[in-house]
């Protein structure tokens, strides 16, 4: 098993250790949207941000499968051979940081992690405010994430595998490729990091001691808060703060 992950390729790493961190935060997400559709948890239900919206078993067994469907093999099969590619061209063999190279802590989590969450905003408010400008883009490929209006954690990952390719996963690949990122801090720190905050951001209840994320109001209003940390959202003025999110 040490043999098979020692060769295999950063990219399928970062994918790897992608899924360990998303399916148990996504199933623990339908297994708690499902105890506050029952009523069994009356004080899980009042942190619900759409406490009166539950998914439907259709709609819960189609938001496994795609979502299965994209970490699964979109991500691994397609995605990792071609981000995979484009960053061994974008660095070069001779100048990419491998895993055998001295990591040094203060760098790469210090100044590069925060170099990657701006990048990933970018990209995705970019790729998002595209997705909902074009009627055709829209109708062809970003309607189905919108989908649900009172999202859940696994409908992070729901969405046409276009849109999941380009708009999801390259933006967290973006980061580290430009800033040749050590391996560790990669499959380590950023990706999990980025997973845990995107399945945050459509979990649809306001964790205690956090404020609820403003990407719930998206997808009930729809021409708000396309980004993913609100720091485009608030630059471009498509900042918009509701009773769910105050």
């Amino acid at each position: 098993m040490s043999g098979i992950w020692t060769g295999a390729s950063v990219s399928l790493k970062c994918t790897v250790a992608s899924n360990v961190v998303f399916w148990p935060l996504a199933l623990l997400g339908l297994y708690v949207d499902n105890l506050t559709a029952s009523g069994a948890m009356p004080r899980l239900l009042r942190r619900k941000l759409q406490p009166d919206k539950h998914l439907s078993s259709k709609e819960r067994r189609d938001l496994v499968l795609l979502s299965a469907l994209n970490m699964l093999f979109v991500a691994p099969l397609i995605c990792c051979p071609i981000f995979e590619a484009l960053w061994e061209f974008m660095q070069g063999s001779s100048r990419r940081r491998l895993e055998d190279d001295e990591w040094v802590w203060t760098h790469e989590l210090l100044v590069k992690l925060p170099i990657h969450a701006i990048i990933a905003e970018i990209w995705f408010y970019a790729m998002h405010v595209l997705l909902h400008t074009s009627a055709f883009l829209y109708g062809t490929i970003h309607k189905i994430h919108h989908r649900f209006s009172s999202p859940t954690a696994m409908a992070c990952v729901y969405a046409h595998p276009v849109e999941f390719a380009l708009g999801n996963i390259f933006p967290i690949f973006l980061g580290p490729m430009l800033t040749n990122a050590h391996p560790m801090t990669c499959y380590v720190f950023w990706f999990p990091a980025a997973m845990v905050g995107t399945c945050k951001g459509h979990c649809g209840y306001q964790l205690p001691g956090l404020r609820a994320d403003p990407h719930d109001d998206h997808h009930t209003y729809f021409r708000c808060n396309y980004g993913g940390m609100a720091l485009a959202d608030i630059l471009f003025d498509t900042y918009q703060q509701t009773k769910n999110t105050k």
